[in-house]
């Protein structure tokens, strides 16, 4: 007898339990048959969100380029003019972004 028996058991002896078990029932179960359901693949989509979210980045991205671009080229005089192309031009990126990332959607 291993040590660890023999402890579990004096153990069980002092508190009053037997050692002689009766086995323990089975419990038998039946589930219903169920009839196999179809597979969907659902491919994954993005949200409309984050489409839009991902296009404005990219359109104001554009627009702080061309605005940096602006300033320290001086390709036009006019502080005000520069700010306009620059809001313009990343404009039409962000619409440009949004169709190509929104795709056949």
């Amino acid at each position: 007898m291993q040590p660890e028996s023999k402890f579990a058991s004096s153990f069980s002896e002092s508190v009053g339990i037997e050692e002689n078990h009766a086995p323990p029932q089975l419990l038998t179960q039946t589930i219903p048959a169920q009839e196999p359901q179809a597979e969907v693949i659902a491919k994954p989509r993005e949200s409309k969100p984050d489409i839009v979210s991902a296009a404005v980045v990219v359109g104001m991205t554009a627009q702080f380029v061309v605005f940096i671009l602006g300033l320290v080229t001086e390709f036009i005089p006019r502080m005000i003019e520069v700010i306009l192309i620059s809001a313009f031009i990343g404009l039409c990126v962000s619409v440009i972004a949004y169709a190509l990332m929104k795709g056949d959607d």
